[in-house]
């Protein structure tokens, strides 16, 4: 997520913000909380907006795609629901669960590329179970049954806009990666955003052929999938002819033409390859944890009655993985924003709002905090920090001093953690993570050639291997950007060969696209670059001349 500073919004701002996915976040939380409070169980609506949050997992994706993460989400949040619960009014069980919440939904996150809004929302809902019953007004099971409630709302509306539009998401990706590509060509090589617009259209492309092979286009006979492939096609054509060496050379393209058809790994290889140590999923369970154990001991031993915020503060700047630039900066913003939101909180509690306007309020914050996240983090924990306190606190007016006063303290404690932890775990892992992931580009270049050599680049295996090389391009593309934010100095003497590892990978996949039995004169080219990668592995970095000796053999 890229943090901007705040300006007034202009009338192209507000047209462009995401309204589809603030009005189905709001619908979501609406319907249950409703039709509760008609009920006569004002309390109980309030407690469904802890399942109500399925709906903002899975946008953009296509229906079956989404559908199973939906359900897989839905699922998952009943079940930290319940651990919470369970451990409610329990300090130390409720330091051990969000740890154990945290790091699992971290990892899984990553490893099984989620997306937004990540891992967050599970360590949430767990605190808020474990902190709501503790007050003694709410039974636990009435707790998970308000998850389940919320949650089973939430998954249709998250489904709606598929009945208007069945393959809106398949054509909003292909129009994305076409309008990235031409703003990308039409700027020329020289223009000194190129190498922004580049790695954008890069994304872009590759994100759509994901949503086309997940819905199935990729291999479909529908004209109307043909003819949606065809025109994600031509713009990667576009996109490659106009990224060849000495051109304008981009050594982050995501992979080529071949992409289409290698599809994607399944859940297991996908954790499977979260768990090679290192790698980036690995590194933000691990800071979770300890910023999670760290915030959740001292609010503790300070006495502190809702140290499930401070871990929950501690992990929401820590989850996402960023580099750290971008985490001290969403640091910075959560504490600005809270301290927004808790005047914003108790200007609320002194209206005294009846349920019917807590409803109404409840709503549109959840609205307002989608289109807020992707334009300013700041002022979107404005509004999130109000919402998570009506919730937790069920609508009560009674005095929220002390629940501010706490708020604020935990607050202060989380952030101050999170710092803590970015400031001084993992100072030196940039360049050995970047190290790792040039090793596994070369010898899954290697692995590609032996496919090539042997004529089975068609068959499962031969994909395969393709499939885990794109991967493993596109995680050194994340890896190198986060390495040269945090550690400039020493990643230098990487910098070279990593953009001559890129581009070999690059020529293997579009000779690998390109092969149509068993080719000669490829052995040097594999032994060498599984040479070179286990050099790399042991800290050498790739000789660029020796890859760009390599990729002329290979063309």
């Amino acid at each position: 997520m890229r943090e901007r500073t705040w300006r007034v919004p202009t009338r192209t701002d507000l047209r462009l913000l995401a309204w589809p996915t603030a009005l189905r976040a709001a619908a979501a939380i609406a319907i249950p909380l409703t039709t509760a409070t008609l009920l006569g169980h004002h309390d109980f609506g309030l407690m469904t907006s802890t399942g109500a949050f399925t709906v903002l997992y899975g946008a953009g994706r296509p229906a079956r795609n989404r559908v199973r993460l939906l359900l897989a989400v839905a699922a998952a949040l009943v079940a930290v629901s319940a651990l919470g619960a369970l451990t409610s009014g329990v300090g130390w069980a409720a330091i051990v669960l969000l740890t154990a919440v945290g790091a699992v939904a971290t990892f899984a996150c990553h490893a099984l590329r989620v997306g937004i809004p990540g891992a967050f929302f599970f360590i949430m809902v767990a605190g808020v179970a474990g902190f709501v019953p503790s007050q003694g007004s709410v039974a636990p099971q009435e707790m998970v049954l308000a998850t389940a409630v919320g949650a089973a709302c939430a998954v249709p509306v998250a489904l709606a806009d598929l009945l208007r539009r069945p393959t809106g998401p398949q054509d909003r990706a292909v129009a994305a990666a076409r309008a990235a590509v031409e703003e990308y060509v039409e700027a020329g090589t020289q223009d000194v955003a190129a190498s922004h617009l580049s790695h954008r259209a890069s994304a872009a492309l590759h994100r759509a052929w994901q949503v086309l092979w997940a819905a199935g286009d990729s291999t479909s006979s529908r004209p109307g999938a043909r003819a949606r492939v065809a025109r994600l096609r031509a713009a990667h054509r576009a996109y490659t002819s106009h990224a060849l060496p000495g051109a304008a050379p981009d050594p982050d393209l995501a992979a080529d033409l071949a992409e289409a058809p290698l599809g994607q790994p399944g859940l297991r290889d996908l954790l499977r390859r979260g768990l090679r140590y290192p790698t980036v999923a690995l590194s933000a369970a691990g800071r979770v944890s300890l910023g999670i154990v760290a915030a959740g001991l001292i609010a503790v031993t300070m006495s502190t009655a809702h140290a499930y915020w401070a871990m929950m503060v501690a992990a929401l700047v820590l989850h996402q993985g960023l580099d750290r630039r971008r985490s001290l900066v969403r640091a910075r913003h959560r504490l600005v924003g809270t301290v927004v939101g808790l005047g914003l909180f108790a200007f609320i509690s002194w209206l005294g709002l009846g349920p019917w306007a807590t409803v109404l309020l409840v709503v549109v914050l959840q609205g307002t905090v989608e289109l807020a996240v992707p334009r300013n983090y700041a002022v979107a924990v404005s509004f999130i920090t109000p919402l998570a306190l009506t919730i937790a606190t069920a609508g009560g007016t009674g005095d929220v001093r002390p629940v501010i006063a706490e708020r604020l303290l935990d607050t202060v404690i989380g952030v101050g953690v999170a710092v803590a932890v970015l400031l001084t775990v993992g100072r030196g892992s940039s360049v050995p993570m970047l190290r790792a992931y040039v090793a596994r580009v070369l010898t899954g270049c290697s692995d590609a050639l032996d496919h090539i050599g042997a004529g089975t680049v068609n068959r499962p295996e031969g994909r395969v291997a393709q499939r885990e090389l794109a991967l493993d391009m596109q995680d050194l593309a994340e890896v190198s950007a986060r390495a040269r934010s945090d550690d400039p100095v020493r990643v230098e003497p990487w910098a070279a060969p990593r953009e001559a590892t890129a581009w070999l990978a690059l020529t293997v996949l579009a000779r690998c696209a390109a092969a149509t039995g068993p080719a000669d004169g490829v052995g040097g080219a594999t032994w060498a670059s599984r040479s070179l990668g286990h050099a790399a592995r042991r800290g050498t970095p790739p000789d660029p001349t020796a890859l760009a000796n390599l990729r002329a053999v290979l063309r």
